[in-house]
């Protein structure tokens, strides 16, 4: 049985995914198609700054395009969610 966290988180994703696919300037739809991993931009004492996105091989790079801002093909900096 999960935890009241995990399903706290469970239920904030499909939120967290709306907001990185509107900060990403791409719909929610084109952000199913991306193998993305979300990372906290901090400082050395812990203020959040923003995120990193990485995103994989297997995304679709016809999507990839669309998102201003991306470092050789592979990852983009935003603010905070």
């Amino acid at each position: 049985m999960g935890s009241m966290k995990d399903a706290m988180m469970e239920q904030g994703e499909p939120d967290r995914d709306e907001a990185l696919a509107t900060a990403l300037g791409i719909t929610i739809e084109e952000l199913d198609e991306l193998d993305w991993r979300l990372e906290d931009h901090t400082s050395k004492d812990g203020l959040l700054y923003g995120h990193n996105v990485y995103f994989g091989e297997s995304s679709d790079p016809e999507v990839l395009k669309k998102i201003g801002g991306l470092v050789n093909g592979e990852w983009v900096r935003i603010g905070p969610l």
